[in-house]
């Protein structure tokens, strides 16, 4: 009789399970990276004090993990708890970066921020509970132990070692030491900087279609928006020629004089002096770049203590100043939730993106953000009529967040019935 053969089965290395576990872990970290890149847009770079924070946490994460399993006789289960919680952290992170983009409302106030956390950490205990099947009375013990400890280290792991600057943007050059901002010297210079502006206005012509223009740059802190204030108003004197009729205002640590700021008075002010001088054939075209919220845009000067203008109190300083047509130009995130407010049948009205949307590159050191850059940059050089740039801007705007991957922001027009006539005169000079 021929001998039977016999066969064996190498088992399983130990090492095996643990580096799954590892690369589990890894992919927590690719994916927390991957949703910060979608919810900021394109520019930024990764952080390696990010990456330190996201060692430290997951190490945390897997001490509490051992203590737990410890306590309860089940280390047997360590790797295969590691690896189970690390890619449903991941998928749950990914969730929250996505409903931080698409329903903001849901992280707008502290307790809303909490329930939403609460809520992760719920489901991540219910896996970690089931992981710990046993005998009734066994696992609800052994559940209870795990729930507790998986919340303390957890606690640690958020506070001391948060991993929400993983992707971060470079900043621009700064001076070793920080300038504080003369702030008593800031208001005292308003009035004469506001003054020299106006003094500067050149009247217009009766029977003429001129334009008027007001550039905004609401945030102190990222460069771009005074940038984009001096290149838009360069850019409409090259079109319609509103230079000697132009007003800047601009928030700017760096530049806190150079033009008057950006506050609800000197706006409000600005709007009345062009609505003085802007006769019923002229034309005012407004625009205002800076961070935004629903119904919110905002004026942030935070040392000199600036506050946000509504969409409300937008609204009333255009019914108080007088302006007659107008073309607005918002571009802010969720900049499109102004547009029932200041609409108005001899308005054109263009937002940056609809109202429950944001728009994309804001930060310090860039020369435009990705709206500015396609509407004014590109679109409105080429073509003076900003009814036919707009398409172009849009156009534009969709590509780069396709290729970038980012979710759409929808710029939005709102054209008056009664507006083209005068863009249309405004264009045959």
């Amino acid at each position: 009789m021929e001998k039977a053969e016999s066969f064996t089965t190498s088992p399983i290395s130990p090492a095996r399970p643990a580096l799954v576990a590892l690369a589990a872990i890894v992919v927590s970290w690719l994916a927390e990276y991957a949703a910060q890149v979608m919810a900021f847009g394109p520019g930024g770079e990764l952080s390696l004090w990010g990456v330190q924070l996201a060692v430290a946490q997951s190490a945390v994460v897997v001490a509490g993990l051992v203590i737990g399993l410890a306590l309860v006789g089940r280390m047997d289960l360590l790797a295969r708890m590691v690896t189970a919680l690390f890619l449903l952290v991941a998928l749950v992170n990914l969730t929250m970066w996505t409903l931080y983009r698409e329903a903001p409302q849901l992280f707008e106030t502290t307790a809303r921020v909490e329930a939403m956390r609460g809520l992760s950490h719920l489901v991540q205990i219910a896996l970690l509970v089931w992981l710990l099947r046993a005998p009734l009375r066994q696992w609800l013990r052994a559940g209870l132990v795990m729930a507790v400890v998986f919340l303390g280290t957890k606690e640690v792991a958020l506070r001391w070692f948060s991993v929400e600057e993983l992707y971060v943007f470079p900043q621009v050059a700064m001076s070793d030491t920080y300038t504080v901002v003369d702030v008593e010297g800031l208001y005292a210079a308003q009035d004469r900087l506001m003054g020299e502006q106006v003094a500067a206005l050149v009247p217009q012509v009766p029977g003429q279609t001129d334009v008027f223009a007001l550039a905004l740059g609401g945030t102190e802190d990222q460069s771009v928006f005074l940038t984009e204030v001096e290149s838009v108003s360069a850019i409409l004197d090259a079109q319609y020629g509103s230079g000697p009729r132009t007003l800047k205002l601009a928030n700017s640590h760096d530049h806190p004089t150079r033009y008057p700021m950006a506050n609800r008075a000197n706006l409000a002010r600005a709007l009345k002096e062009i609505g003085a001088r802007q006769g019923a054939e002229d034309l005012a075209f407004l625009f205002l770049t800076s961070h935004g919220k629903e119904d919110l845009f905002s004026l942030d000067f935070y040392e000199a203590g600036t506050k946000d203008l509504t969409a409300a109190e937008f609204k009333a300083m255009l019914d108080d100043s007088g302006i007659g047509p107008a073309v607005i130009v918002v571009s802010a995130c969720h900049s499109g939730s102004f547009i029932d407010d200041i609409e108005a049948p001899d308005r054109l009205v263009i937002t940056a993106a609809r109202g429950d949307r944001t728009s994309f590159g804001c930060r310090d050191g860039a020369e435009w953000t990705e709206f500015g850059e396609s509407f004014f940059h590109k679109a409105l050089r080429a073509e003076p009529d900003p009814r036919k740039a707009f398409p172009v801007a849009v156009e534009d705007v969709t590509r780069k967040e396709l290729a970038d991957d980012l979710t759409p922001s929808l710029p939005q027009i709102s054209e008056g019935a009664l507006i083209g006539p005068v863009l249309d005169r405004v264009l045959a000079r």
